[in-house]
């Protein structure tokens, strides 16, 4: 499986696990999808084991798929064991608050399974938890699907029959029976949200956990801290780069004078830097959005107006000549051609 932009993105080994244990109690031998999806199953088990969150995204989907189950993903937490996620499951296990569990999950969620967005606001009315994940993930429902529900089985613990009051607003698309969110979840779930949103009124934010070890908590909290953030390397403008227009193609603002600004060095500067390393900003510009079109085409149903759209051409005719330089062929003959065999 050919490595993309969005490999970049990781995720712990030990998700994989718990998903491939529930779909060997379902009969499926999911050992060659991982591998079909560039994974390889020897590696979920390690510890401290990294792979691709996107690959991970890839092969949900896929189980998912070939269950014929659009909630494969909230199913498959009855595949995971307590504190399969290492110390980051420990310390939610035993955060002494449902305050502390929160502000735990908002400093370490990134350490998991990277995301773009997470933020945690305490307002005066209620706390609102949100996240989500790189636009590059283009199949993420059932991902998040089963960490949402891995959260709220640590919440749950806390909250007992009081999780009813957290409010969900999910960003995966509405599934054909909303039951199983409703009752792993919460009675006030909705979809097709902008980012993922936990909000918690603040009457339960004081709820102590009387399970929770605070010294434990306290040292995996510790452990938890002492695991860098996966980033870019800010030494490699070139890398930044690519990233950022890869997550932005329909923008306007992908100009050399903006993304110095952004990257605080001058034009200049980042001119020398892209002109060492063979490159220019036109041309990562048309490599993003070949990399893009090529997985836009094959691995989803959107139309060729939006794909082009989402690449920032400004016209469907500028998409199809540039298709035609980048594959010999128009955009649909590419996906026509391609795609029995993605």
């Amino acid at each position: 499986m050919r490595t993309t932009q969005a490999d970049q993105f990781e995720v712990a080994a030990g998700l994989a696990s718990g998903i491939s244990r529930y779909a060997a109690s379902q009969g499926i031998d999911a050992d060659p999808i991982a591998h079909a999806c560039g994974l390889d199953p020897q590696r979920f088990d390690v510890f401290g084991e990294r792979v691709s969150l996107n690959r991970v995204c890839r092969y949900m989907e896929a189980l998912a798929l070939i269950s014929g189950d659009d909630v494969f993903g909230l199913k498959s937490i009855a595949g995971f064991e307590r504190g399969a996620s290492g110390p980051f499951g420990y310390a939610m296990m035993n955060a002494p608050t449902l305050r502390d569990c929160l502000v735990f999950m908002g400093r370490n969620l990134n350490k998991i399974s990277e995301t773009s967005i997470c933020t945690l606001e305490f307002g005066p009315r209620a706390a609102h938890f949100e996240w989500t994940y790189s636009p590059l993930i283009l199949h993420r429902d059932q991902f998040v699907d089963l960490g949402t529900a891995q959260t709220f089985n640590h919440l749950r613990a806390i909250l007992g029959d009081d999780i009813s009051q957290i409010r969900v607003e999910l960003e995966r698309k509405k599934p054909i029976s909303t039951n199983l969110h409703k009752q792993l979840l919460s009675p006030n779930v909705s979809f097709g949200a902008p980012v993922n949103s936990l909000i918690l009124p603040k009457e339960i934010l004081g709820r102590t956990n009387d399970q929770a070890d605070p010294r434990l908590f306290a040292m995996m909290a510790q452990q938890m801290e002492a695991i860098a953030l996966h980033r870019t390397d800010i030494l490699d403008p070139v890398s930044a780069i690519r990233l950022h227009v890869a997550e932005n193609l329909s923008s306007s603002t992908l100009t050399l004078a903006l993304e110095a600004e952004r990257l605080g060095m001058s034009s200049r500067t980042l001119q020398r830097r892209l002109t060492e390393a063979g490159t220019s900003m036109q041309a990562i510009v048309d490599e993003c959005r070949k990399e893009m079109a090529g997985r836009l085409l094959l691995e989803t149903d959107n139309t060729l107006s939006s794909i082009g759209y989402k690449l920032g051409f400004s016209a469907p005719a500028a998409f199809t000549r540039s298709a035609i330089r980048w594959f010999g062929m128009t955009p649909s003959d590419f996906r026509q051609k391609h795609r029995s065999t993605t």
